[in-house]
C-alpha cells in the first residue's frame, strides 16, 4: 500500500477516537466525580467539604463552567462552633483555560446564590479562613487573603458573620455584588455589618464598582467606613491587584476621642490621647504596611509624620518619626495616664472609675497601664515638638525617643527645653511581669525660677536663681500613681546663687516688725540667697526631708517633714536662724500643708522653739552637703557661693545636743543626713 493510504487511515482512526470522547464526555455523568473531589478538596484544605447536589460540566469551550450545588465547606478541627465556614446553595464558575499556560488562575465569572460565611479567629490567632490551622507564633503571621482574578462576580444575598476574639468584635452583615448594567447604582458592591466592638457599638460598610472585566494588574478602586465607639475611618482606595488584599493603597481619614481606642482594630499598643483627627496614606504590600503624609490635630496640637509596620511577626513592629509645631501641653496629659475625654470609650473597663471622696485635682494620674498591649507589639518612635503652649510654665520644645522592645517600654532620651533651663532624663518601664516595675532618673539644669510665676497680675516669684536637681525613682505599679505611691529612691535640689523675698526669709525666722513690714510696704524686696539645698530621701512612696538648708544675708533657713506621695499630701515645717539678734522675734515655724497641687502655708504659735544658733543649723548639713551637690552636679561644689557655705559649716561642725524638742528634732535630721551620705 501506497504511504498516502496509511496516513489516510490513521487520520480518520484519530477522528473517530475523538468522536467516541467527544461523544463519552458529552453524555459523561460528572456526579461520578462528586466524591473524589470531596476527598481531595477535604484534604487540600483540612476541613470537610461536600457537594450535596448535583454536579454539571460544560467543558467543550475555551471557557469551560462548572456548576455546584449544596456545598459546604467546614471549619478546621479546633473550631468548637457548629456553623461552618461557608454554606452555598448554588455556586456557578467560569475558568480560563489559556492563562493556565502562564500560571494565572481567571475567573471570567463567578455568581454565588445566597452564600452564607462564617469567619471566626480565637484569641491565639488561629483563625479559619487562613487553611494554616495553627495559633500564630512570635515568628510568624498570618498573609493577607489573595483569591484568583475574578472578572465578574456575583453575590445575590449573601450573608456574613464575623467573630474575632482578639479584637473583641463580632458583626454580623450582608454582602451583595450586581452587574452595572443591571443596577443603577455605580457602586453595585456592598458589604454592611453592624455589631459590637468591646461591647461597644460597631458598624462596617464596603462599597465597590461593578467586579466585572477586572485584569489582573488593573487596579480596582473601592470606599471604606468604620464606626467603633467614638473612632471613625473613612478610606478610599483601590486594591492594584484585584482580590489580592495584600495589595492595597489607601487614602484614610482617622478621627475619635482617643487614639487607643484603635487597639481594637489595629492591634497596636497606640498611646491615650486628646481628641483627634488625623490623615494619612496607606500602602501595604503583604505584611509590610507604611503610613505617610500623617498630618492632623490632637486637641489643639497639631501631628505630621510617618510611621511603618512589620507585620510579619505575631508582635508587630512600628517605627517611625512624628513632629509638631505647636504642642499644647493639656494634649499630652492623657498620655502621661490622665483621665481620657472620650465618652464612649472602648476602653471604658481599663479607666478607673473615680471616688466620690477623691479630690479633684491630682499630680500623679490613675489610669492604668495596659501591659498586655505593651507585649503586644515592639516600636522604635521620634517625637519633636517646635514649641509648647503649656500656659503658667515656659516649655519652648519637648523631643522624646520611644523604644518598645518585648515588654519593656524605654524613653530615652526625654528633654523638655525651657526659655532658660532644660529638664532631660530617661524612663523606663519593664511590663513583663503583671506588675510593671519603673525606672525613672530625671534631671533639672540651669532652670531660672524667675520663670515660674503666679497667675495674678504683677506677681513675683517667691524665689530666682539657676535651679539644678535630680531624681532617681524606681517603683512597681500599672499607674503613675501606684508608681509614686510605691516610689524609692531619692530627690536632691540645689541653688547655688539666687534671690528670695525678702519678706518670707524674714518671716522664716518671725521678725514680726521686719517681716510684717516688708509684706505690707516693700512686697518686692529680695534677699541674697548664697545657696541652697534639698534633699529628699524616698522610701515606700514617703519622701522625707533630710538637708533643707537656704543661706540668705540675714537668715540660715532650714526645713523637715515629710509629703506622701500616695494621697499627696504635705507636711512640712520651714524656720529660720537669724544671723543677728531681734528683741521682736517669735520663734514658730512656718507649716506648710495641703496638697501638692493645693497647698496652704501658715503659722503655728503652738510650736514655739528655741533659739538656735546659726553654726548649728549650718552643722546639721555640713557632713553630706558636698556629697548631695555632686548627686545633682560634682562642678557645683567649686561654686564660690555654696563652697563658701560648706566651708562654713565644716568650721562650725555641728552644734551639741541641747535637752528640748530642737535637740531631737536636730539629732533625727543628723541621722537622716547620714543616711544620706552612705546612699553615696
Amino acid at each position: 500500500m501506497r504511504p498516502g493510504s496509511w496516513f489516510r487511515r490513521i487520520g480518520w482512526f484519530l477522528a473517530g477516537l475523538l468522536v467516541l470522547v467527544v461523544v463519552a464526555v458529552a453524555f459523561m455523568d460528572w456526579n461520578w466525580f462528586k466524591h473524589p473531589i470531596e476527598r481531595m478538596a477535604s484534604a487540600k484544605s483540612g476541613r470537610s467539604v461536600t457537594l450535596a447536589g448535583p454536579l454539571q460540566v460544560h467543558l467543550w469551550s475555551l471557557t469551560p463552567t462548572v456548576t455546584l450545588t449544596g456545598v459546604t465547606l467546614g471549619n478546621p478541627p479546633w473550631e468548637t462552633d457548629p456553623q461552618p465556614m461557608a454554606r452555598i446553595p448554588r455556586a456557578e464558575i467560569h475558568l480560563k483555560l489559556l492563562p493556565l499556560l502562564k500560571g494565572d488562575v481567571i475567573l471570567p465569572r463567578v455568581a454565588l446564590s445566597e452564600p452564607d460565611v462564617y469567619l471566626h479567629q480565637d484569641g491565639s490567632g488561629r483563625a479559619n479562613w487562613t487553611f494554616e490551622n495553627l495559633a500564630l507564633t512570635k515568628t510568624s503571621a498570618s498573609h493577607p487573603a489573595k483569591l484568583p482574578v475574578i472578572r465578574d462576580l456575583l453575590i445575590d444575598r449573601g450573608r456574613l458573620r464575623l467573630v474575632d476574639e482578639m479584637r473583641k468584635l463580632k458583626v454580623n452583615g450582608t454582602i451583595d455584588a450586581a452587574q452595572a448594567r443591571t443596577n443603577p447604582d455605580s457602586t453595585p458592591f456592598h458589604v454592611q455589618g453592624t455589631g459590637t466592638i468591646n461591647d461597644q457599638p460597631f458598624s462596617l460598610q464596603v462599597s465597590g464598582g461593578p467586579l466585572m472585566n477586572l485584569e489582573p494588574d488593573h487596579p480596582y478602586p473601592f470606599d471604606l467606613g468604620i464606626k467603633a465607639g467614638d473612632l471613625q475611618v473613612a478610606a478610599s482606595g483601590r486594591m492594584l491587584k484585584p482580590f489580592n488584599l495584600g495589595e492595597v493603597d489607601l487614602g484614610v481619614t482617622l478621627s475619635g476621642q482617643d487614639l487607643a481606642e484603635g487597639f481594637y482594630l489595629t492591634q497596636l499598643a497606640l498611646p491615650n490621647t486628646a481628641p483627634f483627627r488625623f490623615h494619612a496614606h496607606v500602602a501595604r504590600r503583604d505584611r509590610q504596611i507604611a503610613v505617610t503624609g500623617i498630618a492632623g490635630t490632637m486637641g489643639a496640637s497639631d501631628v505630621r509624620g510617618q510611621i511603618s509596620i512589620d507585620a510579619s511577626t505575631t508582635r508587630p513592629t512600628v517605627k517611625g518619626e512624628l513632629t509638631s509645631r505647636e504642642l499644647h501641653l493639656r494634649d499630652l496629659a492623657a498620655s502621661l495616664g490622665a483621665q481620657p475625654s472620650g465618652s464612649q470609650s472602648l476602653d471604658k473597663h481599663t479607666q478607673p472609675a473615680p471616688s466620690a471622696t477623691e479630690p479633684a485635682r491630682s499630680l500623679f494620674p490613675d489610669a492604668r497601664l495596659q501591659v498586655r498591649r505593651l507585649r503586644a507589639m515592639d516600636a522604635d518612635v521620634l517625637f519633636h515638638a517646635n514649641s509648647i503652649e503649656a500656659g503658667q510654665i515656659p516649655f519652648k520644645g519637648v523631643s522624646f525617643h520611644i523604644r518598645l522592645n518585648d515588654g519593656i517600654l524605654d524613653v530615652d532620651p526625654l528633654a523638655l527645653e525651657m526659655q532658660q533651663g532644660r529638664i532631660s532624663g530617661q524612663v523606663k518601664v519593664d511590663a513583663r511581669e503583671h506588675f510593671p516595675a519603673a525606672h525613672i532618673d530625671l534631671r533639672i539644669a540651669g532652670i531660672q525660677l524667675s520663670q515660674l510665676k503666679g497667675k495674678a497680675p504683677g506677681a513675683e516669684p517667691p524665689l530666682e536663681g539657676l535651679m539644678q536637681a535630680r531624681a532617681v525613682i524606681d517603683g512597681k505599679g500599672d499607674s503613675v500613681h501606684r508608681v509614686m505611691s510605691d516610689a524609692n529612691g531619692k530627690l536632691t535640689m540645689v541653688l547655688p546663687r539666687g534671690e528670695i523675698n525678702a519678706a518670707f526669709a524674714e518671716l522664716t525666722g518671725i521678725d514680726v516688725a521686719r517681716g510684717l513690714g516688708l509684706l505690707l510696704t516693700k512686697p518686692h524686696d529680695k534677699d541674697e540667697i548664697r545657696c541652697g539645698v534639698a534633699e529628699f530621701a524616698i522610701s515606700k512612696g514617703i519622701m522625707t526631708a533630710q538637708n533643707i538648708t537656704f543661706d540668705t544675708r540675714n537668715v540660715v533657713i532650714h526645713g523637715s517633714g515629710q509629703i506622701e506621695l500616695g494621697p499627696e499630701s504635705l507636711d512640712l515645717q520651714i524656720k529660720g536662724d537669724p544671723k543677728k539678734f531681734h528683741l521682736a522675734r517669735l520663734r514658730s515655724p512656718i507649716e506648710v500643708r495641703g496638697r501638692l497641687l493645693q497647698p496652704s502655708f501658715g503659722l503655728n504659735a503652738g510650736r514655739t522653739v528655741k533659739q538656735g544658733a546659726v553654726a548649728a543649723a549650718l552643722g546639721v548639713v555640713a557632713t553630706p552637703l558636698a556629697a548631695l551637690i555632686a548627686f545633682v552636679d560634682p562642678g557645683l561644689a567649686k561654686d564660690q557661693n555654696c563652697a563658701q557655705m560648706i566651708a562654713e559649716a565644716e568650721s562650725h561642725g555641728p552644734a551639741p545636743p541641747k535637752p528640748g524638742e530642737e535637740s531631737r528634732d536636730l539629732r533625727t535630721r543628723q541621722a537622716g543626713s547620714n543616711d544620706s551620705h552612705h546612699l553615696q
